[in-house]
């Protein structure tokens, strides 16, 4: 039979009530997981050493977790390596091509853009990088010992004329639906049925939205919307 699993406020499993097996096993670490190769081609818990918390729906789905001994450096510049491109020539020739997919929140100081990317990086707890596009987005940050791997229902970041950006809306989106789920999620709800083997049937969050509509050569007002979404796996 399948499990029935509604979700309202904070639903995070702890590694005080839960264990390790429980929590790597967890259709939401297994969910992210799969993201995770979908980018990088590697398993992200070969990256685990404990897992301290696994993030629930109405929250985004992901994993906090302590770096196995020695994995941090190797993790980290796993991730380098998709958010920054070769800075020279010579070194794009001598090292294998693999496009740029994560765009870091904090870019650095000689970035023309940094100032408004730090925002993003802010509540992070170390280096921030998103992946790109406008759909479901992994997003990762970590320091020197821990990693949170999420992802999240709105990506915002995408790159044009070879310079980062944010899109408006999805900006927007992104915080009725992922920052609600994480600082207020007692304004959204979900539900989710699990089968036999602990991987969601289906699985729906509810979410209030807010899309802005500017002038264009289409548009010539302003809109302001407001509603709820439904978004998950049907």
């Amino acid at each position: 039979m399948g499990d029935l699993r509604f979700g309202w406020g904070n639903n995070s499993k702890l590694n005080s009530n839960a264990s390790q097996y429980e929590m790597r096993m967890s259709w939401e670490v297994t969910t992210a997981s799969a993201a995770f190769h979908r980018l990088f081609n590697q398993s992200l818990l070969g990256f685990v050493g404990r897992v301290v918390k696994v993030f629930s729906p109405p929250q985004s789905i992901g994993l906090l977790f302590e770096f196995g001994p020695g994995e941090r450096d190797r993790f980290a510049r796993l991730v380098d390596n998709r958010a920054f491109p070769p800075k020279t020539l010579s070194e794009a020739l001598r090292e294998k091509f693999v496009p740029s997919i994560m765009i870091p929140d904090n870019p650095g100081p000689g970035h023309r853009d940094a100032w408004w990317r730090k925002l993003a990086a802010g509540a992070a707890i170390g280096a921030s990088f998103r992946e790109q596009g406008t759909d479901t987005s992994v997003h990762i940050a970590f320091n020197s010992t821990l990693c949170d791997v999420h992802v999240d229902r709105s990506g915002f970041a995408v790159t044009k004329d070879g310079y980062p950006h944010w899109d408006l809306n999805n900006v927007l989106r992104h915080l009725t639906l992922d920052l609600a789920g994480d600082k207020l999620p007692w304004v959204l709800g979900s539900v989710a049925y699990l089968g036999r083997n602990n991987r969601p049937i289906f699985q729906a969050t509810l979410h209030p939205w807010l899309a802005v509509d500017l002038p264009s050569r289409d548009n010539d007002r302003t809109a302001v919307k407001i509603g709820l979404m439904v978004t998950g796996n049907f």
